[in-house]
């Protein structure tokens, strides 16, 4: 009898993994860091308040960390925005879409790190200011950079897009995407410098990515 021949093994390129659970978990990573943002809101101490000389006069002294909380939270919440979009463009991820995705996960799960940095020095001054204030910047533009590896990757291999998106577009999303880093790249000398400017320039920042963002009008492009 003839040797029963066993099925070939599919190659590496052919292994796909659906949109869905991919969204599922990266719903997850975001929901758990946004949530973890709220912890760098302190309550102010006996010590604080007698210091300060009222409940208000204290809570005021803390508003550092209110802007920094709401650069984090807007900047999460764009993130997530635009990633639902971008997912409802994608027919399915390959290996190192995958990859460039936990990449992306990387930055947002570490976000609360330097957002609680700039909550406790920024309003200090000096080159612990400036440390907290770079350190949210370096992350910034690290988290943004992904974006870009995914949009050119896409640019190669369209057919990973769902249809009739195509590499043009993908050409066109990359161009966009390359903006972010180059924008928070620029506050990073200002924040050397001046560093309570520099967290108000995060969340102009932040403010205006929620306005342009992709997330925000990609239902009405998607049927356009």
């Amino acid at each position: 009898m003839p040797p029963t021949e066993m099925p070939d093994a599919p190659a590496p390129a052919e292994l796909f993994s659906q949109t869905g659970r991919i969204e599922a978990f990266s719903d997850g990573v975001m929901a758990i860091a946004i949530t973890l943002l709220v912890l760098d809101l302190k309550v102010p101490t006996a010590a604080d308040v007698s210091d300060s000389g009222s409940l208000l006069a204290a809570l005021l002294d803390r508003w550092p960390s209110y802007l920094a909380y709401l650069a984090a939270f807007l900047t999460i919440g764009i993130i997530w925005l635009n990633h639902r979009a971008f997912v409802d463009r994608i027919n399915r991820f390959d290996g190192r879409m995958q990859w460039l995705n936990l990449a992306l996960l990387l930055g947002v799960a570490t976000l609360p790190f330097p957002t609680a940095l700039m909550a406790a020095y920024v309003n200090a001054g000096g080159a612990a200011a400036s440390t907290a204030a770079v350190a949210y910047g370096l992350l910034s533009v690290g988290t943004a950079l992904p974006w870009i590896f995914m949009w050119k990757h896409l640019v190669a291999h369209p057919d990973l897009l769902e249809p009739p998106f195509d590499a043009a577009y993908a050409r066109v999303e990359l161009k966009r995407g390359s903006i972010g880093p180059v924008v928070y790249a620029v506050a990073i000398p200002i924040a050397l410098v001046a560093p309570l400017l520099a967290l108000v320039f995060y969340v102009a920042v932040a403010v205006l990515y929620a306005v342009t963002s992709e997330g925000s009008r990609g239902r009405q492009l998607s049927s356009g």
